[in-house]
């Protein structure tokens, strides 16, 4: 028995690595999440308020009347459609989860450090100017057909944001992973 368990071991070492890495980041996540809940809140609103303005910022400037508020109703951010009502962006919406997904793949991935310290950036500012875009689109979605709003909320948009970061893994197991 010692010597299949041993076996299997040498045979899986990076998957296991990879697994109890991975493990231990959701752990740290679970932790915080649950002992820090007013320190994870704040990072979500300092993430989702820039993004609001940025989105709102386009949305003016294609001509839509906007304002904006922040923390109201448990929203963290709203853009204000003259005369047509509202979407929330909140904690759900800030991308928080999607960046830590994102850092913990490169992270816990073969490849040479330097890479990782221009990389993970770089997938967050991608992921981070997807998420402007989906809340542009989704503000343009409710002004124009709120009726499909709820439908790219959930599905659409979901399915590009992690199609994206999946493509940004896959590009980095081809191009930097060690082998």
């Amino acid at each position: 028995m010692k010597e299949k368990i041993l076996s299997f071991y040498h045979e899986n070492k990076e998957l296991i690595r990879f697994l109890a890495s991975a493990l231990a980041l959701l752990t740290i996540w679970v932790v915080a999440t649950t002992f820090f809940p007013g320190f994870i809140h704040d990072m979500h609103y300092h993430i989702i308020k820039p993004q609001a303005d940025i989105a709102a910022f386009f949305l003016r400037l294609m001509g839509y009347e906007i304002d904006q508020d922040y923390m109201v109703n448990g929203c963290e951010a709203r853009l204000v459609f003259a005369g047509s009502g509202s979407i929330c962006v909140g904690t759900n919406c800030s991308g928080l989860e999607l960046f830590l997904l994102f850092f913990g793949f490169i992270l816990l991935m073969r490849g040479k450090w330097i890479d990782k310290m221009w990389f993970i950036p770089a997938g967050f500012l991608v992921i981070l100017l997807l998420n402007i875009i989906r809340i542009i689109a989704l503000g343009i979605i409710y002004y124009h057909a709120p009726e499909y709003l709820d439908f790219n909320h959930k599905y659409t948009f979901v399915i590009i944001v992690y199609g994206a970061i999946f493509g940004l893994w896959v590009f980095w197991v081809k191009k930097y992973a060690d082998k």
